[in-house]
């Protein structure tokens, strides 16, 4: 059996329990490396991190706590943190001239108009979760959108290629349910970004497209529910090599019809 390198950086999988917990989400910094994750709505997290390390879990409605990882946390990889509820207590507050009547004293409480106070704003209509999410699909980094030359210049991007090819733009127009799809996807793109960039080798740019390839795969949805965890990470380090060998190819195929059209 290999000797264990603690010099080695490693993935930390870890379960937060607090009290009224109701899907808070908890953000875990390591200090030592600077970098970052939020637990999801069930208190699950994974955060890479190295020997002697110190990890900060802190929250505005707990008190802020930090750990080591020590040689039995570095080999045991996996980490149960308790977080205690934080009491703020508030200064008085005094509401003078009301007389208690709700609908008098109401009426008498001066309201800001937010144009009469030039407040910076947009005049555009939000875009709907839906609309954001076929947008993505459709276009680039910038908005930009494909043309056959793209190839030739080096700037193809990849969303609206990928989304075409397995038809999730189609599916994006015809389904409602992408809404509550979307929130899971930031949700596991929070808690999985250093574990997918450091363990599936995607580059950052592709952590979104890779995740939506995801909920295209049988059996996705199923994992991100089972209490194991480990299932849901072999099934990304396994999809992550079939997804970059399809982005390579495709990409290998766009430049050929580019030429073909020269």
């Amino acid at each position: 059996m290999p000797a264990v390198t603690f010099s080695q950086s490693i993935v930390i999988d870890g379960k937060i329990v607090a009290d009224s917990l109701d899907g808070s989400l908890i953000n875990i910094v390591n200090l030592s490396s600077g970098r970052g994750t939020t637990s999801n709505a069930s208190g699950n997290f994974s955060i890479s991190a190295s020997l002697n390390d110190t990890l900060l879990f802190s929250s505005v409605q707990y008190k802020k706590k930090e750990i080591i990882v020590d040689s039995l946390l570095y080999e045991r990889k996996f980490l149960i943190v308790e977080l205690q509820a934080t009491i703020n207590q508030l200064d008085e507050v005094r509401l003078p001239n009301l007389t208690g009547n709700l609908s008098s004293d109401i009426q008498a409480m001066p309201i800001n108009d937010k144009y009469a106070l030039n407040a910076p704003m947009s005049l555009k209509t939000p875009l709907s979760h839906e609309e954001k999410m076929l947008y993505t699909a459709t276009t680039g980094p910038g908005g930009t959108r494909f043309k056959w030359y793209s190839a030739l210049l080096g700037s193809v991007p990849l969303d609206p290629v990928f989304n075409a090819i397995n038809g999730r733009t189609k599916m994006l127009k015809k389904l409602n349910k992408n809404v509550r799809e979307e929130n899971v996807l930031e949700t596991e793109l929070d808690l999985r970004k250093s574990f997918l960039i450091e363990r599936c080798n995607l580059t950052q740019a592709q952590l979104h497209l890779f995740l939506n390839y995801c909920f295209a795969q049988a059996g996705y949805r199923e994992l991100l529910n089972d209490p194991d965890q480990l299932k849901l990470l072999e099934f990304y380090k396994r999809e992550a090599v079939k997804f970059l060998k399809l982005l390579d190819q495709q990409q290998r195929n766009i430049k050929k019809d580019s030429i073909k059209l020269n």
